[in-house]
């Protein structure tokens, strides 16, 4: 199992400007390369402050000038935003852009408060996702493509630049759901997952029994990877980790409010107001990756033996120096034990 940084570029309120965010982000990735994380994953989401960054490819060329090897990923490019024409040319230009460096995370998406101001049928988003990824990876591995299709038709077109990477940048599918999870494997991509923040490890154990189940049915001529991403806060006791977990509740109030579109948002920024059954601090402890290094070790190992083969830290923390200092902890006290040697 190797670790990848998930870097959310979160900015809660107007005492932290974006260009401070995003220097304080990119530095989480030059450190995570130092550390040995062996990607940087970035996310898409519009039209909020909490996560500022509505361009995860943007953000690989920005990553890559700063840094040399660690590879650079978007998790997730939200598909249905974008005419496959154009998000294949960016990923081709981002792949060239960043030395061959690009990893691709692609997905439906699942923040209703977005699709509705996209104009985005979210009954639509899986079928629209599906048709897109299909056309964005013909893109990048066949030189003419045509296409007839339910949301899109263009006659025989070529993505210029052409990707760097042979024959593409390795692809990621987000899936939940037994639909979605086979037909990634089917059509050869890998999948990596995301559950909520309060929702316990049996759901990612379930994910990963879909995974394999698949896998063992399908029989791909490569087996697919499989990634998880999950919130991880380090600290140097389990006391205080648990400490910052109320900064955790109002995430995941944030993000809880977002998916329903039921979040009043003022001037870009969510309002985390409480949610009826939301859960508690004391719940986030116990259910993501939190604790001392010893701790957070024990819970990892539960996931190396459902089968993950990439594993996000969602890198967390109250303020910018909890999350570098969370990252370092992780990179130095937690990585090391799941190294080949383990």
């Amino acid at each position: 199992m190797d670790f990848g940084a998930f870097i959310l570029f979160q900015r809660l309120d107007e005492s932290v400007g974006t260009k401070d965010v995003y220097k304080h982000s990119l530095d989480l990735v030059c450190r995570a390369e130092e550390l040995g994380f062996s990607t940087a994953w970035f996310p898409e989401h519009h039209l909020i402050h909490y996560v500022s960054c509505p361009s995860p490819l943007m953000m690989t060329v920005a990553a890559a000038a700063r840094t040399s090897k660690i590879r650079l990923g978007t998790a997730i490019a939200v598909a249905p935003y974008y005419h496959p024409i154009r998000l294949a040319g960016e990923i081709a230009q981002a792949d060239t852009l960043t030395g061959g460096r690009l990893e691709i995370g692609i997905g439906r998406g699942a923040v209703n408060y977005e699709f509705a101001r996209f104009g985005v049928d979210s009954k639509l988003a899986s079928a629209r996702f599906f048709e897109s990824a299909s056309v964005v990876k013909r893109f990048l591995s066949e030189e003419e493509v045509e296409h007839q299709g339910e949301f899109w038709n263009f006659p025989a077109s070529t993505t210029v630049p052409r990707p760097a990477q042979t024959p593409f940048p390795r692809m990621w599918v987000a899936a939940r759901s037994i639909d979605t999870i086979r037909w990634s494997i089917s059509n050869g991509f890998n999948v990596m997952t995301n559950v909520g923040w309060g929702e316990p490890f049996t759901v990612i154990e379930q994910v990963a029994q879909q995974v394999n189940a698949a896998i063992r049915e399908i029989n791909p001529p490569v087996r697919p990877k499989f990634g998880v991403s999950r919130v991880c806060f380090v600290a140097e006791t389990d006391a205080l980790a648990r400490e910052a977990m109320r900064a955790a509740q109002v995430s995941s109030r944030i993000f809880s409010r977002l998916f329903r579109d039921q979040v009043e948002v003022r001037n870009g920024f969510p309002v985390p107001e409480p949610l009826e059954g939301e859960a508690s601090a004391e719940h986030l402890s116990e259910t993501l990756i939190v604790g001392s290094p010893a701790t957070c070790i024990e819970k990892l190992k539960r996931y190396k033996e459902i089968g993950v083969d990439h594993f996000m830290m969602f890198v967390f923390g109250p303020d910018q120096a909890s999350m570098k200092r969370s990252m370092e902890l992780f990179g130095t006290e937690v990585m090391p034990y799941f190294s080949d040697t383990k």
